[in-house]
């Protein structure tokens, strides 16, 4: 009787290493950092299609606010402009999550392969947290939620824990932690200038405005 049916030339599936690991008991964290692995890349796959559908409603919005300005309706194209702003600012923090979270899957991929110490996953930890905590302000929680639950159990796998930073404005990181976040805000900035137009200039005038010149 064969084995399994396996062929001689079949390459293991995530699922294969996850049930493998699962057989054996020997590296606790191993397991966990395959699981979490899985968790964060399919959390950037809802990321990118996320970002996707809002790309979308940010030129819809910004056709509206062309269309009201040629139709003279200045009222309208302010409501539209504002709501332009507030998905490039979505956007803005959607980007920075996605590299910052490319940056846990690229640790935890290097991690499995050259097994490091359980320690090294300490700023990996750190990342995921302030992952969630952008997300939480900005997406909805199928987003993050799996990303919290990996995190949860490479905490226990390490026993340790990292302080909860969604409900907090003053977050202190380490070094790797802080580099990766400003790496992941800078490269999100210069993705909103490169790939969206400039707003008109109205977005920012205040409502009381040219009262007694509406007529020329």
């Amino acid at each position: 009787m064969s084995q399994f049916g396996w062929g001689s030339t079949r390459q293991p599936t995530i699922g294969d290493k996850i049930k493998s690991m699962f057989r054996n008991d020997n590296e606790p964290i191993d397991k966990k950092a395959i699981i979490a692995l899985y968790r964060v890349k399919g959390s950037i796959s809802r990321i990118n299609a996320y970002i996707e559908k809002l790309k979308e409603k940010e030129r819809e919005y910004f056709q509206e606010v062309v269309e009201s300005q040629l139709n003279r309706d200045e009222k309208r194209a302010k409501i539209y402009a504002r709501e332009v702003a507030d998905v490039r600012k979505i956007l803005k923090q959607l980007y920075q999550v996605q590299y910052m979270l490319q940056h846990v899957a690229l640790k935890l991929e290097t991690f499995l392969i050259f097994h490091s110490a359980g320690a090294e996953m300490k700023p990996v930890l750190t990342i995921m947290n302030q992952a969630i905590s952008l997300l939480r302000q900005t997406a909805p929680a199928d987003l993050w939620i799996e990303i919290m639950s990996a995190m949860k159990e490479l905490e226990a796998s390490m026993d340790t824990s990292v302080v909860d930073m969604s409900m907090t404005t003053d977050i202190a990181l380490d070094s790797e932690a802080r580099k990766v976040y400003n790496e992941a805000k800078i490269i999100a900035e210069q993705k909103i200038k490169e790939r969206y137009a400039e707003l008109p200039s109205l977005v920012g005038e205040p409502e009381t405005e040219k009262t007694g010149e509406s007529s020329v």
